[in-house]
């Protein structure tokens, strides 16, 4: 930010997020899909 002569961190960083840490651009974090659950052998089980 100082090296850029910006007054926002947020000019400057490299993968801006919002207060809630989604990154808007990239619509992440988002759901799993069943493929990505089925490539790293994982399973969501239901809340009790």
């Amino acid at each position: 930010m100082l090296l850029a002569d910006e007054a926002n961190i947020r000019e400057v960083i490299m993968f801006p997020m919002n207060q809630r840490a989604e990154d808007l651009m990239m619509g992440a974090p988002s759901e799993p899909t069943n493929e990505q659950l089925r490539e790293l052998r994982l399973r969501v089980l239901p809340q009790e």
